[in-house]
This record gives structure tokens, sequence and C-alpha cells, in this order.
């Protein structure tokens, strides 16, 4: 250091000039460092924001597909449901024509049964009232 006052306080204020441009070199390190930590979160976030966005991208398209397919089986069911109804008025359907083609038969049959059971009964009087004189063709004679 000068001896001269004059010199002395300049190099006092250089000092303290040097002392204040150190100090702000200090801070504007420091906020640096802040920023750039600020920064390289931010990037960390975005990272972290794209796979979140990555996952949920996947979990529509499974969703989509699993309601599609639900969907198709949904559609396939009522298709099968449609086709049993369809089945079933077809079955009931022919069932009832067997059932009154069954009941006319019987009606058919019994009717058979009647003639037959007048038939038999007016043939036995028949030959009752013609006597056992009357044999028939080719048959043993009671002469």
């Amino acid at each position: 250091m000068s001896t001269d006052p004059q010199i002395r306080q300049v190099e006092k204020m250089m000092e303290k000039e040097a002392k204040a441009d150190q100090k702000t070199l200090s801070h504007a390190i420091k906020d640096l460092t802040g920023v750039e930590k600020n920064h390289d979160k931010s990037i960390k976030a975005a990272d972290k924001a794209q796979h979140a966005l990555d996952k949920a991208i996947k979990q529509e398209y499974n969703a989509a597909a699993t309601l599609n397919k639900a969907t198709h089986a949904h559609d396939s069911a009522v298709s099968s449901h449609h086709a049993a109804e369809k089945t079933l008025n077809l079955k009931q359907q022919h069932e009832t024509r067997l059932l009154q083609d069954l009941e006319q038969r019987r009606a058919d049959v019994e009717n058979l049964k009647q003639r037959k059971a007048t038939n038999d009964v007016a043939s036995r009087a028949q030959v009752h009232s013609e006597g056992p004189a009357t044999a028939p063709e080719g048959g043993p004679s009671t002469i």
C-alpha cells in the first residue's frame, strides 16, 4: 500500500469495488445454480409427465380394446339370444302343429274304433238274425 492518502483512498475504493463485484458475482453464480437446479427439475417433471401421458394412452388403448371385445361379445350374445328366440318360436309352432295332428289322428282312430265296434255289432246282429243255417261259403255246413 501506498503512503499517499489520495492513492490510499483510491486503493480502498478499488478494494471496495472488488469486494462488491465479488459479492455480485457470488450472488449471480448462486442464482445461476438455483436456476440450473430448477431447470433440471423441470426437465425431470416434463419427462415424468411424458411417461404419465404414455401410460395413460396405453391404458386408454387397452380400455378401448376391452370395450371393443365386450361390445362384440354383447352383440354376439344378443344375436344368439334372438336366434334362440326364433328357434324356440319355430319349435313351439312345430309342436303345436304336431299336437293338432296327433289330436286329429286320435280322433280319427277313435272314430274308426267306434265304426268298427258298430260294424262288429251290426255283423253279429246280422249273423244272429240269419241264424246258423247260412254258413259262409266254403265253410262247414251244419245241415
